[in-house]
């Protein structure tokens, strides 16, 4: 039998672990395409297609135009774009990379938190412009290097405590750190056990030094920090955001940091995206902006890129792949597709 496999985010020079198809007689399609419409156009008659579900719009009109498909595999961990409730109705299994880049996002979050805390970015630039030296320098110091406080004095809020607000929490404590977390979605004790005080959303906001969000994009958590929110955050709290650009209202986030409501920020992720070049964000000095990078490494490509070709390899072979998101349709999967 042979099979089609279509990459509708085929980058140029990376790795998407096609060379494991030619064995199962495979002809693989990539390219990239952005819009519903494009894909449409291009993912006709697959048995497994490969995307971005987080950027790419595969929407139940995509779902159903795919008669015979198996499998929508998609890179990274986030899949805000994909309906997958369509892709349950039909019969197709939709696949993340759940453990794609915990390392690399959980370590920006605490990048951002020392670069802010520290006044790194200021003081380079001060130092750059000024020739700044604050040893001996009282007006020096108060004007660029103040006020810096011990990260093991300072408490960590995370609105999301998954897996990487859970590996996010894990180096903060490292730091000497208290760390409190928001979710309703997981156990009181799963946080204890990990030295996470489980909080309410309020007490979060008024506690916390830092604010890191590290929810999914939906219906639930879109503009979960908005005006009210940052009201309620310390006029000292540095607020941090590797998730979603749409978790927050960036109307709201530029209102408190050009009113002085917290003391900074640091964002990987805008709405939309790329950010527009007329963004108050671009000229806020207290604000760090890194352009949906946090997920990047040597070691992350091959996982973020390679392993949603390793789900499609065992959705092609009858086997039910093991990070798919929808496991409520395994059984009717598995008896249509399955090794017979």
């Amino acid at each position: 039998m042979a099979f089609k496999v279509v990459h509708v985010f085929d980058l140029p020079g990376v790795d998407c672990g096609e060379k494991l198809l030619p064995p199962l007689g495979a002809t693989l399609v990539k390219g990239m395409w952005h819009t519903e419409d494009d894909i449409l156009s291009v993912i006709s008659g697959a048995d497994a297609v490969v995307c971005a579900g987080g950027v790419q719009p595969f929407t139940r009109r995509v779902f159903s135009s795919l008669d015979n498909c198996r499998i929508v595999a998609s890179s990274g961990i986030g899949f805000n774009n994909t309906d997958v409730d369509a892709a349950t109705e039909f019969g197709i299994v939709f696949t993340n990379v759940p453990d794609a880049s915990l390392d690399e996002v959980s370590g920006r979050t605490l990048a951002f938190m020392l670069a802010l805390n520290h006044r790194l970015f200021i003081l380079d630039k001060a130092v750059r412009e000024t020739q700044l030296w604050c040893v001996g320098n009282r007006e020096g110091q108060n004007a660029f290097a103040t006020p810096i406080y011990r990260m093991s004095d300072q408490t960590l809020g995370i609105i999301g405590c998954g897996k990487i607000g859970t590996a996010t929490a894990l180096k903060a404590k490292g730091l000497g750190m208290r760390v409190i977390a928001y979710d309703p979605y997981v156990f009181e004790g799963v946080m204890l056990s990990h030295g996470v005080v489980p909080v309410d959303l309020d007490t979060l906001l008024a506690q916390s030094d830092y604010v890191s969000v590290h929810t999914p994009l939906n219906d639930e958590t879109r503009h979960i920090i908005s005006d009210d929110q940052f009201k309620k955050m310390k006029r000292t709290c540095y607020f941090v955001n590797t998730a979603r650009g749409g978790c927050v209202d960036e109307q709201a986030l530029i209102t408190a940091l050009e009113e002085g409501l917290i003391a900074g920020a640091g964002i990987d992720v805008t709405d939309p995206e790329p950010i527009r070049n007329d963004s108050p964000l671009l000229s806020i000095p207290n604000v760090i902006l890194t352009g949906h990078s946090a997920g990047i490494s040597t070691v992350a490509d091959p996982n973020v890129w390679g392993k949603p070709m390793t789900q499609v390899v065992k959705a092609l072979r009858g086997e039910w792949p093991p990070y798919a998101v929808n496991q409520e349709i395994k059984r009717r999967w598995l008896e249509k597709w399955g090794k017979k």
